[in-house]
């Protein structure tokens, strides 16, 4: 959404993915239906998000969710960025890499990681819903840089969730 300035962090994780490949983890696609409902969920998120650029985890599942989500949302900027890497993300790293960036990016990667670093910015793993592939969690940084950060909403594709726009 051109000239207008998201107050929102995204973190998403990757789409409904191949459960093996013979090159390895890092090439796993994809599939079909993940891809589908990924567009789906996207398109139903594209009037709420206004995004800059997205910042992706190298893995082919990843690099595709980014994608996919740029075309929904009109965003020409996709960087891939090892540090949001299965194995390498942390909580703490994926929170100063959400700083770094500021609001008006989306950060693509995988599950623990994602799912942990949304417990973290928020202060209350037990508060926070089951984050499924696709789920897009939406984020306020907290204006003094100190926990919590607050949860503006959180969808997963195929789920009906209440989410307030920006």
């Amino acid at each position: 959404m051109a000239g207008r300035r998201s107050s929102l962090v995204l973190l998403v994780r990757h789409g409904k993915a191949e459960d093996s490949h013979p090159l390895g983890d890092p090439a796993r696609a994809l599939t079909k239906e993940g891809r589908e409902a990924l567009r789906i969920h996207a398109g139903k998120l594209s009037g709420d998000v206004a995004v800059e650029g997205i910042l992706t985890s190298p893995l082919v599942r990843a690099v595709q969710t980014a994608e996919i989500l740029a075309e929904a949302w009109a965003v020409t900027q996709v960087l891939v960025r090892a540090e949001l890497d299965f194995g390498r993300a942390s909580a703490l790293s994926l929170e100063a890499l959400c700083r770094s960036v500021g609001p008006g990016w989306a950060l693509v990667g995988h599950n623990p990681s994602m799912a942990e670093t949304v417990e973290h910015l928020l202060g209350d793993p037990a508060g926070v819903p089951r984050f499924r592939k696709g789920t897009v969690a939406a984020l306020r940084p907290s204006a003094t840089g100190a926990l919590p950060w607050q949860l503006a909403w959180l969808v997963s594709p195929g789920r009906k969730t209440s989410r307030d726009p920006e």
